[in-house]
């Protein structure tokens, strides 16, 4: 049985699926070379959705920031030393209306007592979650159909495509929603070894209660959601205290342990993606590229290998890469 990582990305329109794909790996690249795992080799696929949402990826070749294409925030490999940003009364008035916003954004008791509110949330912030959940894609050839119904058979192609090897999924920011979505509606067809989520809003008050609403039809009961049956062996959930859109992670908090007694295990990471001296700890590279994240994919890779074997494979390789 042959082993395969898949990524599923998140929010917003994203750049053509080859160029993505090629980040998402030089990320996780980086990662293993932290633990001393450079040159790993492995098989990886990522689920690409966002052309059911968007007729255009963004373009690496646009350079008008006000065109709804232009490419910020592309992927950089990290830097050595921080660098330490000014922060100017600009820099300040932006971050203080910031954290004004968030005591909206996640206000759990606004978001129970004034649903209507909720829902304007999530069509002007969570473009994309609103369309996932109500609106009609723009895919060639599928314009009659929902979005989800769409992005659900992308992931579920996915899957068929490697039922027979074991899987370890990487789900980031809405991409985690997706996953969640999808194993849960075919949780006899499906076997996922490892999920690891990262930057996951799942737990954020007014999207908890969507999806809860979309299972159960009721998104102020007491009870939490379940962890789907065909997780087996983890699922790890990573988040930056510094990403807003992860405050919510203690995932373990809001979902029931499945058969294999899995629920979500919350582990901490510094997300040190940042673009022109600009933070964002959201981003799915610095995620990908933290040594947690390549510790779990180290042990994915090398569980049920011979123990003596992968400890001189590494040692060799180390050797080498200092050369």
């Amino acid at each position: 049985m042959s082993k395969i990582i898949l990524g599923i990305h998140g929010l917003g329109n994203q750049p053509p699926k080859d160029l993505l794909e090629e980040w998402w790996i030089a990320s996780i690249n980086e990662g293993l070379a932290r633990i001393g795992c450079k040159g790993t080799k492995y098989n990886f696929e990522l689920v690409y959705w966002a052309d059911a949402l968007h007729s255009q990826p963004l373009n690496i070749d646009e350079t008008d920031k006000d065109n709804e294409l232009y490419l910020s925030e592309r992927y950089y490999p990290a830097k050595n030393k921080k660098e330490i940003i000014d922060k100017n009364f600009k820099t300040k008035t932006i971050n203080y209306l910031k954290k004004q916003l968030d005591g909206f954004l996640f206000n759990e008791k606004l978001h129970i007592n004034f649903p209507s509110f909720t829902d304007l949330l999530i069509r002007h912030f969570f473009k994309d979650l609103n369309i996932y959940f109500t609106q009609k894609c723009v895919e060639e050839n599928k314009c009659d159909c929902l979005a989800k119904e769409v992005i659900r058979e992308k992931l579920q192609e996915v899957f068929n495509k490697y039922k027979k090897d074991e899987i370890m999924l990487i789900a980031h920011s809405m991409g985690s929603i997706i996953t969640y979505d999808v194993l849960l509606r075919n949780h006899n067809e499906y076997e996922i070894d490892t999920f690891i989520s990262g930057g996951s809003p799942i737990a954020v008050p007014f999207i908890y209660g969507q999806i809860k609403h979309s299972i159960t039809g009721d998104p102020y009961n007491d009870s939490k959601l379940p962890t789907p049956d065909n997780i087996k062996k983890a699922w790890y959930n990573l988040y930056d205290p510094e990403d807003k859109l992860a405050q919510y992670s203690v995932l373990q908090d809001f979902f029931e342990p499945n058969k294999y007694n899995v629920f979500p295990t919350s582990k901490i990471i510094k997300n040190d993606y940042e673009d022109n001296g600009i933070e964002n700890p959201h981003k799915i590279y610095g995620y990908l590229r933290s040594e947690i994240n390549a510790e779990l994919i180290d042990e994915f890779l090398n569980r049920g290998k011979n123990k003596v074997a992968v400890w001189i494979t590494k040692k060799f390789k180390g050797l080498f890469s200092k050369q």
